[in-house]
């Protein structure tokens, strides 16, 4: 083969430009049905739990020549239906990409976007490198695990201290199938936060297509320990501690920290007390410091002891004071730097100041007047001086020891225990006390005549004691005297025989009682009927509005006396007429209860009398059809006896077809007939026909002179077992009270010629050659229809399903038939033809006549564009290499195999 250059024939060009263009053209029309592609997916973005079902309908609206599903899992054949359904029942293919495809004009395509999503198998928390315990103010780290989760750029970690939301973590990652992720988050932890519980949740937002509720899965708690160094309470330990001299004084020191830590006072070079509690005195040095330790750090706080010195004593007196006399208290204080005295305050037995307090923080010695009466007799005085320690605002409260006090007075004697009139019952005795309170402590004695005089606190008095003594109370500071005039009387006694406790009277009528008493003084006689309604006088008229209990009380000077009496009313039984009429229905074949109530005081006995002998005691009486015509209740007490008679009828009422046993046919009129067996002296005022619910099925009829009532029906297949039945409504002649009798119910039978169902078997039913289909003909009646296919003259197939292929007859019947009739249903069996392989095999010569044609003006390109004669005449594959020809006068001519792939492209 010679080299030469490389050219292009013009009609090779102009193919080779009409080649382009073509296929230019048919990639924009390609590219066209892709954006503007007639399908339409039920859902545009499906999210699914791994190994869940999902379901998504293409439908569209055009004509086409074919749709279908394409994915790994699901895929749908092409067919020629308008809509068609993508399902997965167990979706496990993580990189699912489904797309929906129909040809129309050309074949295009649109992908459904499909999420998988799976919550994690595990979710637990850690902390990093690091045991639970952890040292406040370090910072740690926390670790959350999170176990074959997806998709994770989905997945957001919330970070939980309790309740409280710390931090969120988020994912960029785009990964489909299943990770393990471990993301951590820093935390400082302080002494509060001992015992806190931390946890992580693992949530998957997966947008409005995911679930209502993000799945999520939560770790277990991670409770942490926290230690922190000690922290002493100085509000409980000040820097300065006074002590009283001769006194000690317990100071506290009380210290936070984890683990919890010891305390001890150092008082000295090798003085190390191990305790909570330091009890000072004077003798503890000046310079005190209390340590808390634990395993985190140590916490010093240092004080200082001072001592402090108060007194209080009386001025230029030593002996026991006199009641109403005026003494001098002094107090002393020994002052200690670096404090001053700011209050000096005067006390008495409950801290309350006897005189103002006093500020002269220049003078140690202070003092205060008193003027002591007997209540002050061993009352406790002290003094208290406020210090303020110098260049703060911190204060010190000093007190000094009490100073106990005696005081002397007068003789007082008690005039509640010992009144200025005594009395004391006749025939009888009483003693009385003189008691007298003074110091020293008084002696007594009782004066009863010139010369008769009794020393002891105790007297006892009659009536032949003097009607005047005295009693005598006498000590070193003085006497007082006591007169008492003594008195004899008698109390109040009611005559309980004229005025017994219980007073009967009858209703409508009033009866007088009497109140009579006996006593010294004469007592007064009142009556009491309420809280403020008091007839004072001895007699009382009472009747039925007089109060159920009234008191006679009897009054003198000595005493009270009171007689309760209680006014009984008697009232005749009353029957309660509503409750219990004069007429009585029942209904033949049933009992029914009717009561008996009736008042009166006392509480009336009820009984019924159903005959001579027939007795029954009980307010309620069952009554039947066997019960006699005329019963009675008697209502009995102690005030009268009443009686209600009683009359008892039966009832009866049934509801029956008309001349009509067998069942019903739909569409056609029966009469239903009510008959009421009528009881005087009721008398019917309404008639009502019912049907299931109770909804009437005519209006009602208002007829009280007829005992027969017919009403027209006309039942359709929907009545098939329904429920019939009449009510009458009954009235008590002379009253307004009804009652309604109601028959037992007639259950009907409606006979249905068939309905066939035509949503289940259309009147067009297609069939395409060469195929078979089954058509099911389904009908509805009473009694049950039987179905058969009529295909021709004397061609019956009985069958619900009928197998229709393109040699069944272009028109079929299905006929549903029972006794009430028979229902036709004509089917038109319309042949369609598949044309699918006779496009096919079109395509398959457009593509061959095309590749001839390529394949033959290449190869005359080819001959005219080399320097060189070719022959193909007697061309032989070359023994080195099949791929090339020789004629044997020239060099091989290469030669390319086309497959059959290319040759249809």
């Amino acid at each position: 083969m010679q080299k030469g250059s490389f050219s292009l024939t013009i009609p090779f060009r102009i193919f080779y430009l009409l080649f382009l263009g073509f296929g230019f053209l048919c990639f924009s029309q390609i590219a066209g049905a892709q954006a503007e592609c007639p399908v339409q997916l039920s859902q545009q973005r499906v999210v699914v739990r791994y190994g869940g079902s999902v379901a998504v309908n293409c439908s569209t609206s055009v004509s086409h020549k074919g749709m279908g599903w394409e994915a790994s899992e699901g895929a749908v054949a092409m067919t020629r239906d308008s809509l068609i359904t993508w399902r997965v029942s167990n979706l496990t293919e993580w990189e699912i990409k489904p797309y929906c495809y129909i040809n129309h004009k050309e074949q295009c395509q649109v992908e459904l976007p499909v999420i998988i999503y799976k919550t994690p198998d595990n979710v637990s928390i850690s902390i990093v490198k690091h045991r639970r315990t952890m040292i406040a103010g370090r910072q740690y780290q926390l670790q959350c695990d999170v176990q074959n989760v997806a998709p994770v750029h989905n997945l957001t970690v919330k970070w939980y201290k309790g309740q409280t939301l710390l931090n969120q973590t988020t994912f960029t990652e785009d990964s489909k199938t299943p990770v393990n992720v471990n993301p951590s988050v820093l935390i400082r932890p302080d002494r509060d936060d001992d015992g806190a519980q931390y946890r992580c949740e693992a949530e998957l937002d997966l947008g409005a297509e995911g679930p209502q509720y993000p799945p999520n899965k939560t770790s277990d708690f991670l409770s942490i320990t926290v230690y922190s160094k000690p922290i002493i309470n100085e509000t409980k330990l000040p820097s300065k501690v006074p002590v009283f001299r001769e006194y000690s004084e317990e100071i506290v020191c009380e210290a936070e920290g984890n683990p919890k830590p010891t305390i001890s006072w150092i008082l000295g070079t090798n003085d190390i007390v191990y305790n909570e509690v330091l009890t000072i005195s004077e003798s503890t040095p000046e310079y005190v410091s209390c340590v808390a330790n634990n395993s985190v750090g140590t916490t010093t706080r240092n004080f200082t002891v001072f001592i402090q010195d108060i007194s209080i004593s009386t001025v230029n007196h030593t002996e026991p004071m006199t009641a109403g006399k005026q003494y001098d208290l002094q107090c002393s204080i020994k002052y200690v730097a670096p404090f001053k005295i700011v209050d000096v305050g005067w006390y008495k037995w409950n801290k309350n100041n006897i005189i103002e307090t006093i500020k002269t923080p220049d003078i140690l010695t202070y003092t205060v007047q008193i003027c002591p009466d007997k209540a002050d007799n061993g009352s406790q005085f002290w003094c208290e001086a406020k210090l303020e320690a110098e260049g703060t605002q911190r204060t010190s409260t000093m007190k000094s020891a009490n100073l106990s006090i005696t005081v002397h007075f007068k003789p007082i004697i008690n005039e509640t225990k010992l009144p200025s009139v005594v009395p004391v019952f006749r025939g009888c005795s009483k003693e009385i006390v003189c008691e007298a309170e003074g110091n020293p402590k008084p002696t007594i004695s009782w004066i009863l005549g010139t010369n008769d005089i009794v020393y002891n606190e105790t007297l006892t008095i009659s009536e032949s004691t003097p009607e005047y003594v005295s009693c005598v109370a006498e000590n070193s500071v003085g006497t007082t005297t006591r007169k008492v005039k003594v008195f004899i009387q008698v109390k109040p006694i009611i005559n309980e025989t004229k005025l017994p406790s219980v007073v009967p009277v009858f209703r409508g009528y009033s009866e007088e009682i009497v109140c009579e008493a006996e006593g010294n003084p004469k007592p007064t006689i009142s009556w009491i009927l309420g809280t403020n309604d008091i007839v004072y006088n001895k007699a009382l008229t009472i009747s039925e509005s007089t109060p159920e209990y009234v008191s006679c009380v009897a009054e003198n000077s000595v005493g009270t006396t009171t007689r309760k009496v209680k006014v009984f009313i008697q009232v005749k039984p009353i029957i309660n007429e509503t409750k219990l009429p004069s007429v009585v229905p029942v209904f033949r074949g049933y009992s029914k209860e009717i009561v008996c109530e009736a008042e009166g005081n006392p509480k009336p006995t009820i009984s019924w009398i159903l005959g001579t002998n027939d007795i029954v005691y009980n307010e309620v009486l069952t009554i039947s059809e066997s019960t006699p015509e005329n019963v009675s209740c008697v209502a009995e007490n102690s005030a009268g006896k009443t009686t209600r008679q009683v009359k008892v009828f039966i009832q009866d009422i049934s509801i029956s077809t008309v001349n009509h046993t067998e069942p019903m046919i739909a569409g056609k009129q029966y009469d239903l007939q009510c008959s009421i067996k009528y009881v005087a002296p009721f008398k019917i005022v309404d008639v009502g026909w019912y049907k299931q619910n109770k909804n009437n099925i005519t209006e009602t009829i208002k007829t009280p002179d007829i005992l027969t009532y017919t009403v027209q029906i006309r039942p359709d297949r929907a009545d098939n077992g329904s429920q019939f039945w009449c009510e009458a409504k009954l009235e008590a002649e002379g009253t307004q009270r009804t009652s309604t009798m109601k028959s037992a119910n007639l259950s009907i039978t409606v006979h249905f010629k068939p309905i066939i169902n035509e949503n289940k078997l259309p009147s067009v039913v297609p069939v395409f050659r060469g195929y078979s289909e089954e058509i099911v003909c389904e009908a509805e009646g009473n009694p049950k229809p039987t179905i058969s296919w009529i295909l021709g003259t004397n061609d019956i197939v009985y069958n619900e399903v009928l197998t229709i292929s393109e040699s069944t007859p272009e028109y079929v019947s299905c006929v549903a038939e029972n006794s009430v009739g028979t229902t036709t249903r004509k089917v038109n069996m319309v042949l369609k033809e598949d044309y699918l392989p006779l496009i096919a095999g079109l395509i398959a010569v457009i593509v061959a006549f095309i590749s001839v044609i390529f394949i033959f003006i290449y190869s005359i390109y080819y001959k005219t564009a080399k320097m060189g004669h070719y022959s193909l005449k007697d061309a032989k594959p070359s023994a080195q290499n099949g791929d090339i020809a020789q004629n044997g006068k020239h060099s091989p001519i290469p030669m390319k195999k086309f497959s059959q792939s290319d040759i249809l492209a």
